[in-house]
């Protein structure tokens, strides 16, 4: 006879819907920064692959100043932030260290929402650290958007 359970079993099972603390959310973020990073490594390979092809004779490495690679770096993080935070509520950092990010009534954040969020995070991304401070473990992205991130190892989302 199997017994159904409603709520989650094994390590870390009392912590489900609970606020995550700061390094599992640094964590989590590291690994997203890795995902931007290695997006803006893959355009510039791929740039460089595409001159390579159309020109192999005077082929040269592109020369982009580091503030072009910051900024783009700092659209991919933006908009795959916003795509994830407004879908599921977990980047695949938050799959990996089981967080996701909801509204402060513990639903799933809207795009508007979202895209504010993103943009805190990008713009002023040491608000993180806040949270180790914060008796309900919010960041400075948390507060100006009315967020929280808690632990969810469940697949389902609440609804808007």
């Amino acid at each position: 006879m199997s017994v159904a359970h409603s709520h989650p079993v094994g390590p870390g099972a009392d912590l489900q819907g609970k606020p995550a603390g700061v390094v599992t959310r640094t964590i989590a973020g590291g690994i997203d920064y890795a995902l931007a990073g290695l997006a803006v490594a893959s355009t510039y390979g791929g740039i460089a692959a595409l001159t390579f092809l159309y020109n192999p004779v005077s082929w040269h490495w592109p020369r982009w100043p580091f503030i072009v690679l910051l900024a783009l770096g700092a659209v991919y993080l933006g908009g795959y932030l916003t795509a994830c935070w407004a879908t599921s509520g977990k980047t695949l950092g938050g799959q990996v260290m089981g967080t996701r990010v909801l509204s402060h009534s513990g639903r799933r954040v809207r795009l508007w929402r979202a895209v504010l969020r993103a943009v805190v995070v990008v713009v002023f991304p040491i608000g993180l650290f806040w949270s180790a401070v914060d008796g309900r473990s919010r960041s400075v992205q948390d507060l100006v958007t009315a967020t929280k991130v808690v632990y969810s190892w469940r697949t389902e989302v609440t609804g808007r």
